[in-house]
């Protein structure tokens, strides 16, 4: 991407963000000499020490949309990923995002890592296996890593579907890339589920070679090579050739959708040339994601597994998959456009014991009851984990595994789990 000169250039970082892409987008452009404002449907007030920020370093905060004058004013508008097409004038100024900024100053060597679900993990352990820094989408803002680490730093990128489309004319190159699954997810974003499979699949156009879950293998283009693939059974990691590479054991996550990740993520690091013998160490080094399957409190005979990063139904029938034993779950948060039929399916074919929770509670407990299963809405976390208890009398695990995303009811997925967390400690249990 060619963007225009920042020295003396008016950037309008749109969408500021709770994640810190705006005040980084906004520090790069201002450190190469732009006059930096913000536009964002939300007061400077809501966003806290980081709005501070902004407006210590003279940034002009507007509230409202791209009907703004401040809008047509800039030379750059540099959109957050969460600013929908839809929301885009038909005639607009030069835009670009934060990931766009990266990718326009980073040297080094890079993959990147896109799906509907398994995506944060699998970058995880796939950097863990290369020895790499992470950056993006649920990580930190590409443009920190490269503030501190510099532009030859050598990364793997979780991207969104969001991210990609605003990469869709960018197009930046990558060693490798992994698709992690290929599902529905963001119709509230996405106008519909082809844009959505565009979005993530346009990624293979921009590599050589990539690993791709089976259900997207169709789609990979001509240009890219599907890397061979590693296979897992309950006790080993067996390379190309059917050879052992590593014990199930070594991998200290739970869940055979984790095993399926660390396939993904040893075929690319077969590919940039890891050596075997490191394999099984390296596995061993990777660490859970927290709110990804997080034991967060047990006692008298029950406990608590915070999985609020299961944000599709796909997700959450991992997460349901994973665990062994009675089990209740709590399901539901805001819409994103899933159906959950197939997840009505699979509580119901699990024996869990549903609690439903926010925006989507109707509508996941009309799909439970084409399959026979009742399920009881709460009005709050905090009700739905009491409920949860009272229906394991005997003990077992209470999972919160939304199949859903947050922000009906919360900041984002991580204050939800950190609201689970805090009231499963509260209980009285036993």
């Amino acid at each position: 991407m060619s963007l225009p000169p920042l020295t003396g250039a008016k950037v309008l970082v749109w969408g500021f963000g709770r994640h810190g892409g705006g005040m980084a987008a906004g520090r790069f452009c201002a450190e190469r000499g732009a006059e930096v404002a913000v536009l964002d449907a939300r007061p400077a007030r809501e966003f806290g020490p980081e709005a501070d920020q902004a407006r210590t370093r003279g940034w002009a905060w507007h509230v409202g949309d791209a009907s703004h004058p401040a809008f047509h004013r800039a030379d750059l508008v540099v959109a957050s990923p969460a600013i929908p097409p839809r929301a885009w004038p038909a005639v607009h100024p030069p835009m670009a995002s934060p990931e766009g900024l990266f990718f326009s100053a980073h040297r080094g060597p890079r993959v990147a890592v896109t799906g509907t679900k398994g995506k944060s993990t699998t970058t995880r352990i796939l950097a863990t296996l290369l020895g790499w820094k992470v950056g993006g989408n649920s990580y930190e803002p590409l443009l920190d890593v490269l503030a501190r680490e510099g532009d030859a730093v050598p990364l793997v990128c979780e991207l969104s579907s969001f991210q990609l489309w605003y990469l869709r004319e960018q197009r930046p190159a990558f060693a490798a890339a992994v698709v992690s699954t290929l599902a529905v997810d963001h119709l509230d974003w996405h106008p519909d589920i082809a844009h959505y499979h565009a979005a993530k699949l346009a990624l293979l156009d921009w590599v050589p070679c990539a690993a791709v879950a089976a259900e997207a293998l169709a789609h990979v283009p001509a240009g890219c090579r599907p890397l061979p693939a590693f296979t897992a059974d309950q006790t080993s990691f067996h390379d190309p050739d059917g050879q052992v590479i590593a014990a199930r054991r070594d991998l200290r996550l739970i869940g055979d959708h984790n095993a399926r990740n660390a396939c993904l993520a040893l075929a690319v690091a077969q590919e940039l040339k890891i050596p075997a013998t490191t394999i099984p160490g390296r596995l061993a080094e990777v660490v859970g994601l927290p709110h990804r399957l997080q034991e967060v409190h047990a006692g008298g005979g029950w406990r608590f597994v915070n999985d609020s990063i299961a944000t599709t139904p796909e997700s959450a029938m991992a997460g349901l998959l994973a665990i062994s034993g009675p089990l209740a779950v709590i399901l539901g948060g805001s819409d994103k456009g899933a159906d959950f039929a197939h997840l009505a399916r699979c509580v119901a074919a699990r024996g869990a014991r549903p609690v439903l929770i926010g925006q989507t509670a109707p509508a996941i407990q009309s799909r439970l009851a084409e399959v026979g299963v009742v399920a009881d809405i709460r009005a709050s976390l905090e009700a739905a984990l009491a409920h949860a208890v009272d229906l394991l009398p005997d003990g077992g695990t209470v999972l919160l595994s939304p199949a859903c995303a947050s922000f009906d009811m919360f900041r984002g997925f991580e204050d939800r789990g950190e609201r689970f967390a805090a009231a499963a400690k509260r209980l009285r249990l036993g």
